[in-house]
């Protein structure tokens, strides 16, 4: 099988289809968002098994646990095991036409495994923390995954991201791969490369990941001015107009990596209100008042700063561009299959009511990813495109950067204030007023960064990992999530209430995953008070 092209760029694509997609999370089922496990969201369903990460109902033997670490160890065997087999493979034995394909497309193919290696263990570090680097090590089939590899000592966080930083550079150097997404069209690229490696460095400079370094160390400092530098480096090499992020179907210029699925309708079949045609009934993600309330007025002010103009009893009114583009609320107009729209009816009662079987629990249905014009009684569908890495999650690090070196204000001799290159964001993407740096501390700008980042990352499956990061999570997702009690009155009236809708579980030991029982059987360190 190694001698044929075919197969070899069949295994790489299957290697690709690892990546991780936030449509069908690596922990969860499909269709049903990780934004449950965090105060962006609540599942309709009360049974759904995202809600063991909301009551703390997770230990080392948890099936959603040992999921994600069997996945991406997966990953990194057959990724070893596509470097070794191309490697060593004698071209002797390849017709003539074969040996023109394979070296045409082979040192692209094997960068495109060491991406995938690298980001799967991305994708451990940030769940567990330091895990084991397994070398070269390869297997031939996954049942034959070797518990000897698991033995050895996990390696520091430190370790880890170093190793994936370091195999990031070399890919750079080597310049195998296309430039951007749009150009890959699902695959690896470069400037993917980079980002993985400005994401990670960005977890290098928490203290709470990196326990080797504190808090306004030159260390950390020096972390901080690598992600400044390569953030700017990023937006710099294919600039674009930030906008609006509301084109999911692969043309986006905001994308750097997606995970490309090919005519999908099972994001509205699970996710369109429960009052449409075609809809499942095993639950919807449903976005929380908690996540509608950090969107602010169209003059900038937060809803709840006197003199805002915000209206408790029309309350989505004068709001900013992007909550509308997130969250379906009542009165939204719907067209699904119909010329003719109809309103959204989420009061009690209502054709899409909060009362209704799995109707939405919050008094909100997801809008973000969702095309509200499919017909499902005809199955119809469209191509859709997981964001793996945006770039205003590179604009909100490369503000962050900024504002944790310089403040709000200073350059530090880059050019750019963290103010200036956080205003890209909220006057492009948000249609918010130029902010003025005088007006903000550095603490001030770091909430306001926070808050730009959960508003404008919202369900990119960002908001869980950013909340370790920043050591904040035991503060935000220990805290209740609230829901808007929607009714109408016998005169026709729509009154609108907030109301908690229930108290979360998150403790200090859940900032890491347990690690998975069979592989401390086997020899491995467990993470803190697991």
């Amino acid at each position: 099988l190694w001698n044929n092209p075919s197969y070899i760029n069949s295994y790489i694509v299957d290697l690709i289809s690892m990546m991780p997609n936030g449509f069908s999370p690596d922990e969860l089922d499909q269709g049903i968002f990780y934004a449950n496990a965090t105060d962006e969201a609540e599942n309709s369903n009360p049974a759904a098994q995202v809600q063991h990460f909301n009551t703390g109902n997770i230990d080392p033997t948890s099936e959603m646990i040992n999921r994600v670490w069997n996945k991406y160890y997966h990953g990194i065997y057959k990724a070893n095991l596509f470097l070794y087999k191309t490697e060593t493979l004698n071209l002797e034995h390849y017709a003539p036409e074969q040996k023109e394909l394979y070296l045409k497309n082979i040192e692209k193919y094997r960068s495109e495994a060491r991406f995938l290696r690298v980001m799967f263990y991305y994708e451990l570090i940030k769940r567990f923390g330091g895990v084991v680097l397994v070398g070269e090590n390869y297997i031939e089939e996954y049942k034959d995954l070797s518990q000897a590899n698991f033995t050895s000592s996990r390696s520091s966080f430190a370790q880890c991201a170093d190793y994936i930083i370091s195999e990031c550079d070399q890919l750079m150097d080597k310049g195998n791969l296309p430039l951007s997404e749009l150009e890959a069209q699902g695959r690896p690229n470069l400037l993917s490369v980079l980002t993985l490696k400005c994401k990670t460095l960005g977890f290098k400079a928490s203290p709470y990941y990196n326990t080797s370094i504190e808090e306004g160390s030159p260390e950390q400092r020096e972390i901080w001015t690598q992600v400044v530098v390569l953030a700017k480096e990023i937006v710099n090499i294919k600039p674009i107009i930030l906008g609006p992020y509301n084109t999911y179907n692969g043309t986006s210029s905001e994308v750097i990596l997606g995970y490309r699925m090919q005519y999908i309708n099972f994001l509205e079949r699970i996710n369109y209100p429960i009052g449409c045609e075609g809809v499942y009934t095993n639950g919807s993600t449903n976005p929380t008042q908690n996540l509608v309330d950090a969107f602010r007025m169209q003059n900038g002010m937060k809803i709840d700063e006197p003199g805002s103009g915000y209206d408790p009893e029309n309350p989505y009114q004068n709001r900013e561009n992007r909550l509308l583009l997130t969250v379906i609320p009542n009165g939204t107009q719907w067209y699904e299959r119909n010329i003719v729209p109809r309103e959204i009816e989420i009061f009690t009662g209502g054709r899409d009511g909060m009362d209704r079987y799995c109707g939405t629990r919050t008094g909100y249905y997801l809008r973000k990813y969702i095309n509200p014009w499919l017909d499902l009684r005809q199955d119809y569908g469209e191509n859709r495109v997981w964001p793996i890495f945006r770039y205003a999650d590179v604009i909100l690090l490369w503000a962050e950067g900024l504002n944790e070196l310089y403040g709000p204000s200073e350059t530090g001799g880059t050019g750019n204030s963290a103010t200036a290159i956080l205003n890209r964001l909220i006057t492009q993407s948000a249609g918010l007023p130029r902010l003025t740096s005088s007006d903000f501390t550095k603490e001030s700008l770091r909430e306001r960064i926070r808050e730009e980042s959960f508003i404008e990352l919202a369900f990119e499956n960002q908001r869980a990992w950013n909340l370790r990061r920043w050591g904040i999570a035991t503060e935000v997702l220990n805290n209740p999530v609230y829901k808007m009690k929607v009714t109408k009155d016998s005169n026709g009236i729509v009154h609108y209430e907030k109301e908690k809708l229930e108290d979360r579980y998150f403790d200090e030991r859940m900032m890491l995953y347990p690690i998975p029982q069979r592989a401390v059987n086997n020899g491995l360190k467990q993470n803190p008070n697991w």
